[in-house]
């Protein structure tokens, strides 16, 4: 009898909506499965203990702790959990996992903490200022404010700071980019940061390996986009100084582990100007290049059959030594090079974020829009004035851009604390547009290199640099040092910055520091601000 009503209901329901103009809208319940959550999901604790408070949100009624590790204890009050952490008595870093509970069998759910201890004594890079790049030494447990972009300076004109600011929100984890060393077969690369970078308390946390090199630590939101990178120069070396034209200058370029002439770790990274991102150098060995000869009034003295002789020669030789670098180490991320023309930008702040958010992609010239005579800038590919009068490509000011003795540092900078690009006429006043009598005076010709004898007196390797459009080339045969200064020039989108250019041929020196734009425009590519050349650091005024 209950199966006969049944049915009829069912049938009387049936009926009933069939008749309805109005589709009934069945409202099921929402299923109430076991949910926890924290309030973050990792710190860290240095060598002495101490103790951390999480804050612990559920649907349910009670909730408890699982840890195995003896040296963490707990409290709870309300939905707090503080942890207590007992001092670390060895040198090894140590790792608790803590388990927040709540339901029970089958519906539970689970929230892991992870609580790191640090063994040795922690370093911290940042105590006296922040910067994009930091010197650290191997076999180190070290810490850095990753809470500040750079050196968290709010001037700049290219409207980077008015739009995104100098402080670093939402950053949940860190991880490496990239980390290489200068070893052909790559095999040493791995040992240059020997643990996972751990993000807690507005700290990045890591340890260095037992090999020198370079590698880039970036820090992630939640969902894995890159907020900001900081550059790790990871040598044992003591820096040396030297002073010429009023400055104080590094005894080495940015990245390198060595000043010997002849070894290819002196060559340090390369930048394309106004960022602070690095490019790795060629990993080939010097070599010594074929050259021409002329007479004493710089006319070539061979045959032409000699002449293509020797030319030949020299381009197997450039083959050889020009190589883009793919060393990533145990870094999440590849090179990209050649082909990666930066995006359209025609207002500022143009480029800077795509190039935050991509450190390892090279930002070439692009050829397929016609703004000007050339397009030399990854940043912006014209040069319009804004309502303040600032022309934004010219004056963007991404690396400084001021005289000796006013310069101030940017966030973009890539010096470690303390230091800055160099700033405008730091390599001295060239009085002509070739100044060989300079060079002669100025500069002495070494091996693999230029020795810098009427300035600093020291050695600048010929690093070779990129061209713009990420091809590598010139390692061994000439050298490009950027400056801060930078121009334009009205809508010619000149995109070109004052750089040291050096270049040999045993007979000839040429020096073209780019000091106005009237004789900019005169050349192709050097000073271009997409080409990726040397930086050679030096004291920031008033910086001991």
């Amino acid at each position: 009898m209950n199966k006969i009503l049944t049915y009829i209901y069912v049938l009387l329901l049936v009926v009933v909506v069939g008749c309805s103009k109005q589709p009934v809208e069945i409202i099921y319940p929402e299923p109430d499965y076991a949910n926890v959550e924290l309030s973050s999901a990792s710190a860290v604790v240095e060598r002495e203990g101490g103790k951390r408070e999480i804050f612990v949100s559920t649907n349910r009624d009670a909730w408890a702790v699982e840890c195995v590790a003896e040296w963490v204890e707990f409290s709870v009050e309300g939905n707090s959990l503080t942890i207590f952490v007992d001092e670390n008595d060895t040198d090894e870093q140590r790792i608790a996992v803590v388990n927040v509970v709540a339901g029970g069998d089958p519906d539970t759910a689970v929230a892991r903490f992870k609580l790191v201890q640090l063994g040795d004594e922690v370093v911290d890079l940042s105590a006296e200022a922040t910067a994009n790049c930091y010197i650290a030494p191997t076999q180190s447990t070290l810490k850095f404010r990753a809470t500040v972009k750079g050196n968290g300076d709010n001037r700049d004109n290219s409207r980077y700071v008015a739009t995104h600011g100098v402080d670093i929100n939402g950053a949940s984890y860190a991880d490496v980019v990239w980390e290489a060393t200068y070893d052909g077969d790559k095999t040493r690369s791995v040992r240059i940061v020997e643990t996972t970078p751990i993000y807690a308390d507005g700290y990045i946390y890591l340890r260095t390996g037992d090999i020198e090199g370079n590698a880039l630590i970036a820090v992630y939101d939640g969902g894995g986009k890159l907020l900001w990178s900081w550059h790790l120069w990871v040598t044992d070396a003591e820096i040396g100084h030297s002073t010429a034209n009023g400055l104080e200058w590094m005894d080495r370029n940015l990245g390198a582990l060595t000043t010997e002439m002849g070894d290819i770790s002196n060559r340090g990274m390369l930048y394309q100007w106004g960022r602070k991102e690095p490019f790795l150098p060629s990993p080939a060995e010097y070599v010594v290049m074929p050259t021409h000869s002329y007479d004493e009034n710089y006319d070539l003295t061979e045959t032409e059959e000699e002449y293509a002789a020797i030319q030949e020669e020299i381009e197997r030789q450039r083959i050889v030594v020009n190589v883009n670098n793919p060393q990533t180490g145990d870094g999440e991320y590849e090179w990209e090079y050649v082909g990666y023309p930066a995006p359209v930008a025609l207002n500022a702040p143009g480029n800077i974020e795509y190039a935050v958010e991509h450190p390892t992609t090279f930002l070439g010239c692009r050829s397929d829009i016609a703004i000007g005579e050339y397009l030399f800038d990854w940043y912006m590919q014209q040069d319009l004035m804004n309502t303040s009068g600032v022309m934004m490509q010219s004056e963007s000011r991404l690396w400084g851009d001021a005289e000796a003795g006013t310069e101030y540092k940017t966030i973009f900078d890539p010096c470690p604390p303390g230091y800055c690009v160099p700033p405008r006429g730091a390599f001295g006043a060239i009085p002509a547009e070739y100044a060989c009598s300079f060079v002669s005076d100025e500069w002495t010709k070494e091996d693999y290199g230029w020795r810098w004898s009427g300035g600093s007196g020291d050695f600048f390797p010929a690093t070779g640099n990129y061209d713009v459009s990420g091809l590598i080339g010139e390692t061994s045969e000439k050298m490009l040092y950027w400056t801060a200064e930078s121009f334009g020039g009205g809508t010619s989108g000149f995109g070109k910055a004052a750089t040291l250019f050096v270049a040999f041929n045993d007979v000839y020196y040429g020096i073209y520091p780019l000091l106005d734009e009237s004789v900019a425009s005169s050349w192709y590519s050097y000073g271009a601000r997409a080409y990726g050349a040397a930086v050679r650091c030096v004291r920031e005024q008033g910086k001991n």
